[in-house]
């Protein structure tokens, strides 16, 4: 919660506390029984739960003067109801440090030492510790029998605590913290939709409260089985505040109906408070089985978002690694001026294509007095140079032909499927279209010509280069801006 609470949440809660102490009080006198249910003091917990401790002071106030009216009216007097009142107020706190422990400091590591550690607190320590501040001060205002107060207290909140203290937890967590307890069932990729979840949900609560309903309408032993057992089961199925719910479910129907004398617990008890006591130990059973079961549940569901979304990580990261990797490859095999295949990639396609048996030739291209370019202007005009060309050669040669940059001025090209006259004539037309063509530079027209040297490839793919190579010298020895072809 953060802020310091709201003046209606603190009027809210007094309220609550008010009307559940009076309650109590009312029907303890009634049954001579002292607290023998209470369960205001697990929402105060997960009230202060969430909130910051600087908050603390004005809900333990209200809280406390809440329980002291109710204690005074309704209860056995001012002097009883203020030990009380202590007692619940310092029970709420430590039930609150002791979420805190396990959720915040242990959560979702150990789980089993975790859940031991907060049953064990919220079973015996926290309810004994409360009930004997309340028991003593009962005694010296009142004189009753200090065993009798300090039992029925004990098992009451005992059980109000572990059965209602982590639906509250569970709520309050949910409603301030949406993204720190998450489980698996509220996930964005959660195949069903939001409404299906909510009707399953509804549907699973009125399947516990019917359940319980009919075991204990009747008075045989065995069905107390099925209301566990489905507690269980929504444990491990249902969502976590659902889950959550199932003890308190339990003892809104067996609570009120063995006191009512019904149920396998209502014969050979004749005073409410007896029946009410079994009641609530039915309550506490079913709590402390399903608890653990809920919490290494969401656990697991956490593990497995965590390993899915860890997962997606590495997915995402492997494709971006090959995506890389990829890009590296075309790097190191692509001139990065021109755009064709550099040496390396041209010489590794002309080695396989020798080795395919395919009629096909070799040609060496150098630019004629390509060295006058840079020097008279200079590099960057010999760049436009040479990506112009480029793009000429490619538009010249058919699609399933290769064009490459061997280096400097010179370049290559694979062509398939031709004899060597149909590779002079394929030339050819490079070399008359670049000579009648201009070429933009930043620092004007350059009008160049192109020598080349065409040999076929046969079973050796370096051999025809060699043989282009010889042919191309032979052209340029000839005067240039021609082609020569070997014999």
């Amino acid at each position: 919660m953060g802020k310091t609470p709201a003046l209606v949440a603190l009027l809210a809660i007094a309220l609550m506390y008010f009307c559940s102490a009076a309650f109590t009080c009312m029907f303890a006198q009634a049954h001579s029984g002292v607290a023998i249910v209470w369960l205001p003091g697990a929402v105060l917990a997960a009230w202060l739960y969430g909130s910051e401790r600087k908050d603390w002071t004005a809900l333990l106030i209200v809280c406390g003067l809440a329980n002291e009216l109710a204690m005074g009216w309704f209860g056995m007097g001012w002097g009883a109801g203020l030990g009380m009142s202590v007692a619940n107020v310092a029970e709420a706190v430590a039930a609150a440090e002791l979420s805190r422990f396990a959720l915040r400091t242990h959560w979702p590591r150990a789980t089993f030492e975790m859940v031991s550690v907060f049953l064990l607190g919220v079973l015996l320590v926290i309810p004994a510790g409360s009930a004997l501040i309340a028991a003593t001060g009962v005694r010296l205002a009142t004189h009753a029998m200090f065993v009798d107060v300090f039992r029925q207290w004990m098992l009451g909140h005992a059980v109000g605590l572990v059965a209602v203290l982590p639906f509250a937890l569970v709520a309050v967590i949910r409603a301030v913290s949406p993204e720190w307890f998450v489980d698996d069932r509220r996930r964005r990729d959660d195949p069903a939709p939001e409404p299906r979840r909510q009707i399953i949900s509804l549907l699973m609560v009125c399947t516990m409260l019917l359940l319980t309903v009919c075991v204990f309408v009747q008075d045989a032993a065995w069905p107390l089985a099925a209301p566990l057992l489905f507690a269980l089961f929504a444990a491990v199925w249902a969502d976590l505040l659902i889950a959550t719910a199932m003890p308190m479910l339990v003892a809104l129907i067996a609570g009120p109906l063995t006191v009512a004398g019904m149920g396998p617990f209502a014969s050979g008890l004749v005073e409410q408070s007896d029946r009410l006591q079994m009641g609530l130990l039915y309550t506490g059973l079913v709590a402390c089985c399903s608890l653990p079961v809920v919490v290494e549940q969401t656990r697991r569901r956490l593990e497995i978002a965590r390993l899915a979304r860890s997962a997606a990580h590495f997915q995402a990261m492997s494709q971006r690694a090959d995506s890389l990797i990829d890009a590296l490859r075309r790097d190191a095999l692509t001139d990065p001026l021109t755009g064709l295949p550099n040496r390396r990639a041209f010489y590794d396609a002309l080695l396989r294509q020798a080795g395919s048996g395919e009629i096909s030739c070799v040609a060496m291209i150098d630019i004629d007095h390509f060295k006058r370019v840079n020097d008279r202007l200079g590099h960057a005009a010999g760049d436009a140079v040479l990506a112009r060309f480029a793009d000429i050669a490619k538009s010249s040669f058919r699609s399933n032909d290769l064009v490459g940059r061997i280096g400097g001025e010179e370049f290559a090209v694979i062509l398939r499927g031709v004899t060597i006259d149909q590779a002079c004539m394929v030339c050819q037309r490079l070399t008359d279209r670049l000579a009648s063509a201009e070429i933009a530079t930043p620092f004007g027209p350059v009008a160049v010509t192109i020598s080349s040297g065409i040999a076929p490839v046969g079973s050796d793919g370096e051999a025809a280069m060699a043989a282009a190579d010889s042919a191309l010298y032979e052209a340029k020895r000839a005067g240039r801006s021609r082609l020569s072809s070997a014999a």
